[in-house]
């Protein structure tokens, strides 16, 4: 797994993100898994991350994050995911054109 750049997170994001988990009691804020315990869906031991829900990386307001277990937010950024994903084979496949 690639480790998460943070160049693009506020300056302040250690304290951002300690404060979001301890707002969730140290629970995935949706399905309620423990941290650092097996997750109860998949049996993998659960890594909470900060979710931005408007996938802005610049609007970390107390309302716009979740924490969340890797099932989760996962499945929560699916679809941006996927049109990432497509955008990148288009341009590849566009530069082979050429």
């Amino acid at each position: 797994m690639t480790p998460c750049d943070y160049s693009d997170y506020p300056e302040d994001w250690d304290l951002i993100r300690a404060r979001i988990l301890k707002r969730a009691g140290n629970r995935c804020e949706w399905c309620k898994a423990e941290n650092g315990q097996p997750n109860p869906a998949t049996g993998s031991r659960v890594v909470l991350t900060i979710a931005h829900l408007d996938h802005n990386l610049a609007h970390s307001d107390d309302e716009n994050l979740r924490a969340l277990c890797q099932k989760c937010h996962l499945t929560y950024d699916a679809k941006e995911h996927a049109e990432h994903a497509k955008a990148t084979r288009k341009m590849k496949s566009g530069s082979r054109n050429r």
